[in-house]
């Protein structure tokens, strides 16, 4: 009778077990009711029990509790006693139970806390056996439990108990708290854009309006950013000219604003695209545009020798095209020193130094020499991801003299600037902002061990490119200016973000939020010189399905990080000035360092100057009669007649008197459409290209007439 009982009794666990909970059913009509979509089949199982006696921990100590005001019933307590060298050298996770297919639209859920003290996780879906993530997000954790439901479309098929789920938790020392780890999938029975989609992720460090930071950025901009400009005005007499108006309008900024691009949707090449090649120039259709650009592959050593995408000819053609528009370029990259990013023949011929270095030697001269290449490259990064491409290091190592084998990276900078005396020579990597890592982070650590080294033998670094490929938890904004701090502290070089983006399911308002509070970090940092996306059209993207902190989707739709860019870029950070000259002959302000125009009307005539400001800078303007402010001039309406009003294709002006006017036609922004001078009685202006309501201003010394025009 006793075995009887028993064995009622293991059914009764066994049954309790095996029952959905209710933990899952609440989820489950959840999904029904507040999200109106089907229910679909547990990847785990349908009970927290079952979910909790099947995860794994290592490299920390985990128990199972039970959890109360909360969900879910149970959670799963992880203490990380130290740190590792990597995040995943602790870590908690199960495998998916359910056969999960191709395009099959997965739900993961999960609640999360931290025990005195911020936490770090990454969270995680992978290949079991060749690690490649569905998932992968950095996230911070907060004392608060916090809920995330996170969607994926499964890559690939994965039998039971082929693809990874959990968390990396070896950031750290921390204690964390999990709760209510489960995942749905839904099959094909919805969209991706279906699910619900709560991953916490704009609310980063940082992001809030009265956050400490943006004092100290709004200071630092205006001292690194800015510069003092002092125009005198004279007549040619020597004499002072008070009441001179002045108009001082920027035509390129100092700081580099650029992006990635592809070398054959330019300059008449191969898959040339005229949208493409037209927002380069011309981002939001009033003539700004990147002033900079990178290659993002045309340069590598593999995509140059075999020419991946477009001829060594048709580079050229890229990088002729982009200096006549006064873009210039960084150069990606001279030589990746992994054996997967090299020529086949490299590792094929490892052991065989000579042969490496002639190869070597041979790929620096025959790139820096290519005819209407040579000389156009602003900058190259003559070496990428050093601390975790390591294979010429290895082949070095202990031979012919070598020690760490690192010694041969030096003589590759050297050789480059032997080549190309004026290039600017550059290291790239990502074990920085791209991964969040910090200080006690071996790659980290050796980024800044192996930079040391290259200055020690006397390479001429000129500065550092942090890749920002940032992850789905965006960077804490005071967290990347710690890290920009720290390299800048130690080395007192030159920095830029190299190549900025963000993953697709970040949504477009916190792509662009987060955009314009990094934009005005790295701007605001002595030691920046440069911020560069990695794309900036989803047409052209190496993210697959494309990014909102992308300019423009595949249809060239606008995102709002466009807006951000352009708001911050060519607005907040652009100086246009009309400014009339004090008693002394005076003009004094502070601009934005980049290129300028300064203009004035002498004797009726424009005279326009350019100047290049970078620091504090004094320019003398020595003319007679010259122009007043317009707003002290006489408003006379008999100055011209201008007809028609509305226009369509042509405005006409003609005007009384002999003597000689200026025309001027702004938009509603300001900016300056059309200028010159007008001594004929009567003149046509063309405006088939405009559209909308325009500002016309008509003047001489004495007079003047301004009228707002409409162009249909």
């Amino acid at each position: 009778m006793k075995k009887l009982y028993f064995l009622l009794a293991l059914l009764f666990i066994g049954f309790t077990t095996l029952a959905q909970d209710a933990y899952h059913s609440q989820l489950e009509a959840s999904f029904l009711t507040t999200y109106q979509i089907p229910v679909g089949e547990w990847v785990f199982f349908d009970n927290e029990a079952a979910i909790m006696e099947t995860a794994g921990g290592y490299g920390g100590s985990y128990t199972v509790q039970e959890s109360v005001d909360t969900d879910f019933s149970r959670l799963t307590k992880a203490v990380i006693a130290r740190a590792g060298a990597n995040q995943w050298d602790a870590g908690w996770s199960l495998k998916n139970q359910q056969r999960i297919n191709r395009d099959d639209k997965v739900l993961l859920v999960f609640s999360i806390r931290s025990i005195g003290g911020n936490g770090k996780v990454n969270i995680f879906a992978e290949n079991s056996t060749t690690f490649n993530k569905e998932v992968f997000l950095n996230v911070d954790v907060s004392e608060e439990w916090t809920h995330y439901f996170i969607p994926f479309k499964a890559s690939g098929n994965f039998n039971p108990n082929t693809l990874t789920f959990g968390f990396h938790l070896a950031h750290q020392i921390q204690t964390l708290e999990i709760g209510g780890y489960t995942a749905m999938n839904f099959g094909a029975a919805v969209t991706l854009a279906d699910l619900p989609n709560q991953v916490n992720n704009d609310q980063y460090d940082g992001f809030q309006a009265d956050a400490p930071w943006r004092a100290t950025a709004a200071e630092n901009i205006d001292k690194f950013r800015k510069a003092n400009l002092t125009i005198q005005v004279k007549n040619t007499d020597g004499v002072a000219v008070e009441n001179a108006n002045v108009e001082i309008n920027m035509l390129q900024h100092d700081f580099a604003f650029g992006s990635a691009v592809n070398a054959n949707k330019i300059g008449g090449n191969n898959a040339q695209n005229n949208i493409y090649e037209n927002k380069i120039i011309d981002l939001d259709g009033k003539g700004h545009g990147f002033n900079w650009v990178v290659f993002e592959n045309d340069l590598k050593w593999p995509a140059w020798e075999d020419n991946w995408f477009v001829s060594n000819d048709g580079v050229a053609k890229a990088v002729q095209w982009l200096r006549n528009n006064n873009i210039k370029i960084r150069g990606h990259t001279l030589v990746w020193p992994g054996a997967n990013n090299m020529p086949n023949d490299i590792n094929q011929n490892q052991s065989n130094l000579p042969y490496i270095k002639e190869r070597i030697d041979g790929h620096l001269d025959a790139i820096l020499n290519y005819p209407d290449i040579k000389g156009e490259i602003e900058e190259w990064d003559v070496l990428n991801e050093i601390t975790t491409n390591r294979s010429i290091e290895n082949y070095f190592r202990g031979k012919d003299g070598y020690t760490s084998g690192r010694e041969y990276l030096a003589e590759i900078f050297k050789k480059t600037k032997e080549i190309d005396p004026n290039t600017g020579l550059w290291l790239n990597d990502y074990v920085t902002i791209s991964t969040n890592s910090k200080p006690g982070n071996a790659n980290y650590d050796n980024l800044k061990i192996f930079t040391r080294e290259l200055l020690d033998a006397g390479v001429e670094l000129e500065g550092l490119g942090f890749q920002g490929h940032i992850g789905g938890f965006p960077n804490g904004i005071p967290s990347v200016l710690e890290t920009l701090d720290d390299f800048h502290n130690e080395f007192g070089l030159k920095a830029k973000i190299t190549e900025f983006d963000m993953p697709t399911f970040v949504d477009e308002a916190t792509a662009a939020q987060y955009l314009g509070d990094f934009l005005t970090a790295i701007f605001s940092h002595e030691s920046m010189d440069g911020f560069l996306f990695w794309s900036f059209w989803d047409g052209a993207t190496w993210i697959q399905g494309g990014t909102k902190s992308n300019f423009f989707q595949q249809d060239w739709t606008a995102n709002a990080s466009l807006d951000v860019f352009v708001d911050l870029v060519f607005n907040e950070w652009w100086t246009n000035e009309s400014i009339n000259s004090s008693a002394e002959g005076l003009v004094d302000t502070r601009v934005f360092k980049g290129n300028y125009e300064i203009s004035y009307v002498s004797n009726g005539e424009v005279i326009r100057d350019t100047l290049n400001i970078t620091s504090d800078t004094n320019f003398e303007i020595i003319a007679n009669n010259i122009s007043t402010s317009l707003d002290d001039l006489v408003v006379n309406d008999a100055l011209a007649k201008v007809f028609p009003n509305p226009a369509t294709n042509q405005l006409f002006i003609e005007k009384e008197g002999n003597d000689p006017v200026v025309v001027q036609l702004f938009d509603i922004t300001g900016k300056l459409i059309l200028e010159q001078q007008m001594s004929t009685a009567k003149t046509m202006l063309s405006v088939d290209s405009l559209n909308g309501i325009y500002l016309l201003k008509i003047f001489d010394n004495v007079n003047v007439l301004t009228k707002k025009i409409t162009i249909n």
